[in-house]
């Protein structure tokens, strides 16, 4: 791990022609992601009231399964972040801020 970056110690994983835990994971992950894009979509565009209310607990938990094993993975070594300057957070910061007041 270098000074950048945030990690944790790799679970090491058979590296064969057969999936291992690492790939059900990833494959898991990928699913949970384009399903709550979908469900955000389809929430985003609802107009039925009664629909929205029986869609959006499962938008949350599908959001909540999909954070657990994302946090499952990065325990696991899986998955590495990048730390972020203090510079390029305030440059962020601004840059976002700007945009909101120009809506205003």
């Amino acid at each position: 791990m270098n000074n950048n970056t945030v990690s944790n110690p790799k679970v090491e994983v058979p590296q064969t022609v057969s999936m291992n835990d690492q790939d059900y994971l990833n494959d898991l992950l990928e699913c949970l992601k384009n399903m709550v894009n979908n469900y955000s979509y389809a929430l985003n565009e609802m107009s039925n009231h009664e629909l929205y209310d029986k869609i959006k607990p499962i938008f949350d938990k599908t959001s909540q399964l999909q954070r657990l094993f994302f946090d499952y993975a990065f325990q696991r070594g899986w998955y590495e972040l990048e730390k972020a300057e203090a510079t390029k957070i305030t440059q962020a910061y601004q840059k976002f801020n700007g945009k909101v007041n120009e809506m205003v």
